[in-house]
């Protein structure tokens, strides 16, 4: 897979990601990698129909194996967070059929076995119009240290009830679409290629795809310098790790160090 420059995440993108939690980065992904990746995640498509159980294909599939590890995406993603080691969390294929409903707000890190720093990123596999499913994030909640109840979803993203035994452990989640005045709301229309980059604790959502086709997205999550491996209520069972202990760094055959800088 081709590198990125050093310098393709600049001062412009590292401030806004910084200071709103998600940013758009354009034209990250060339022709060639994107045809290998609409194929691998094609086969994931096929084997379940649940919105958020198409995850770790990097484990069988060398394509996301490649891009995952071997590509530009830890650097970026080091980059981002400003750290000297990025750990793989795992990979993830979103495909928000037409017709679906919108994906509610929430913030990742609750659904996830670390605790530390954490983010994704977001790889469009087809153009996203704003009535095609798009990304929305609040900007700068991902320094609001509020952790909002983990929910069971639907197949189609949708939800359908809250995680169970995580009542009084976690913030119930406000009706931020009757709070979008008091928020900076970013959302992007993307070109296949496009990544979006955006931090583990920043509130997002997505909204209702009613255009006429698919949109399939390849997110990839990755973790800091400083990150350990949590459990508890509320952890997606799908992406533990049977070999750690909680708080213990991450570093293990399941998530592996993706990058690393000594000096």
């Amino acid at each position: 897979m081709s590198q990125v420059a050093p310098d393709l995440v600049d001062s412009v993108t590292l401030d806004a990601f910084e200071r709103d939690g998600a940013v758009l980065v354009q034209s990250l992904v060339d022709a060639p990698v994107l045809a290998r990746l609409r194929t691998a995640t094609d086969a994931a498509l096929s084997q379940s129909e649940n919105y958020f159980r198409r995850q770790r294909m990097w484990e069988s599939d060398p394509v996301c194996r490649d891009f995952c590890l071997h590509s530009f995406a830890p650097l970026v993603a080091a980059q981002l967070l400003s750290t000297r080691k990025i750990n793989l969390l795992y990979d993830q294929v979103f495909a928000k059929e037409a017709g679906a409903v919108a994906t509610p707000w929430h913030n990742d890190q609750p659904y996830w076995p670390v605790r530390g720093p954490a983010m994704t990123l977001w790889l469009a596999l087809d153009g996203v119009p704003f009535a095609g499913g798009s990304l929305e994030f609040i900007a700068g909640s991902h320094k609001w240290d509020r952790w909002f109840q983990p929910f069971v979803t639907g197949n189609d993203g949708g939800v359908d009830a809250p995680y169970e035994a995580t009542d009084g452990l976690f913030e119930p989640l406000p009706d931020f679409d009757c709070e979008r005045d008091q928020h900076t709301v970013l959302c992007w229309e993307m070109e296949p290629g496009d990544v979006i980059a955006f931090h583990a604790m920043v509130v997002h959502g997505a909204r209702a795809n009613s255009s006429k086709q698919v949109r399939r997205g390849y997110a990839v999550r990755y973790t800091g310098e400083g990150a350990t491996y949590h459990v508890g209520p509320g952890v997606n069972p799908r992406i533990t790790n049977d070999t750690l202990r909680p708080g213990q760094q991450l570093d293990s055959a399941q998530y592996p160090v993706a990058y690393r800088r000594d000096v």
